[in-house]
């Protein structure tokens, strides 16, 4: 892989996770749930498209835990700093 094409993946995947963080917590869970429906209705098949389809659930949901925690650490950052600005003022 080339670096221009590294760089080009990186901002890719850096685009979607922008997307997915944007994305409410309840659509996420909805597709989550339409997925695992859709897989469940075929869940005798073993084809590839449901494999894949059951990896893909596997990845989201990962995924999205991941989000998850990064949004509450997000979070937790913010009032600490906010903690740590008023302190600094009545310092000064």
């Amino acid at each position: 892989m080339s670096r221009d094409e590294n760089m080009n993946e990186i901002t890719y995947f850096r685009l979607i996770g922008e997307q997915i963080s944007k994305m409410p917590k309840t659509l996420v869970s909805k597709v989550i749930d339409d997925l695992e429906n859709h897989a469940s209705d075929y869940a005798f098949d073993d084809g590839d498209l449901v494999h894949d389809l059951k990896r893909a659930i596997i990845e989201i949901k990962y995924a999205n835990h991941i989000i998850t925690e990064l949004r509450e650490r997000v979070e937790s950052c913010e009032s600490e700093i906010k903690r740590l600005e008023m302190l600094a003022h009545r310092a000064n």
